[in-house]
């Protein structure tokens, strides 16, 4: 009887733990998600995975699972921002596009271009990097998605406490084909950073490089400067 009673105690202590291992943090990718499961030749972690221009997750497979942090209820919303946008031309790049007016620009790199919102939120001021880079005459468009994946995990090897990223998706550039990423970093600090790295293969054996960092609650408004970049973006 006794051990019978023992027992009964045993499962009804664990019931509450059970219910507390399995609520899922509202802040954080699904459980058991592992960014590294991506590393393989372009297969998404979980089939059907869609995402839009903003980077939100649109759906995976007849499941939506949200991507933080403007796809959940936030306890203090951030309002939009908004932006007026001018001519950038990057003249040792050979291109040109707009950019947000009154962003600090950086053109004394003969192969890239940083744009910087003067305006800091939660301690990080945005910024928009533009590289141009010569490659092999036998570089291929698989090995732009080797580009992307290297480009985040320099991104992501430093300062961050976690790091997480999507899977690779398809995106052109000055109509040409490459392949894009979105990530998302906490800083030891616990800031919340996301941003996009794009990579496309141009004529003439030469990629181009995206990398939009944002402060994570403004990400949607952010990713909004990167669409308009891209709509804008042409030769020279």
């Amino acid at each position: 009887m006794k051990k019978s009673f023992a027992i009964l105690m045993l499962i009804v202590l664990a019931l509450p733990l059970a219910a507390l291992a399995t609520q899922a943090d509202p802040y954080s990718m699904p459980a058991g998600y592992n960014p590294a499961w991506e590393e393989d030749d372009g297969s998404p972690y979980v089939p059907g995975a869609v995402y839009d221009d903003y980077g939100n997750l649109v759906n995976v497979g007849a499941t939506p699972i949200p991507l933080d942090p403007i796809d959940m209820p936030t306890p203090t919303p951030r309002p939009s921002l908004s932006f007026q946008y001018g001519a950038v031309h990057a003249d040792k790049l050979g291109i040109a596009f707009e950019a947000p007016s009154g962003w600090y620009v950086d053109a004394s790199a003969n192969d890239m271009i940083v744009l910087t919102d003067p305006n800091m939120y939660d301690d990080i001021n945005a910024t928009l990097t533009i590289r141009m880079q010569n490659v092999s005459n036998d570089y291929k468009l698989a090995d732009v998605k080797d580009e992307v994946r290297a480009a985040l995990k320099e991104v992501g090897q430093y300062n961050y406490s976690e790091w997480e990223t999507t899977t690779l998706s398809t995106r052109t550039l000055l109509n040409k084909d490459g392949y894009y990423a979105n990530y998302r970093g906490v800083l030891f600090d616990g800031t919340i950073v996301r941003g996009r790295i794009m990579v496309a293969l141009l004529d003439g054996n030469r990629i181009i490089t995206v990398h939009m960092k944002a402060p994570g609650w403004y990400n949607e408004s952010y990713m909004k400067v990167v669409a308009h970049f891209r709509d804008t973006l042409t030769a020279l």
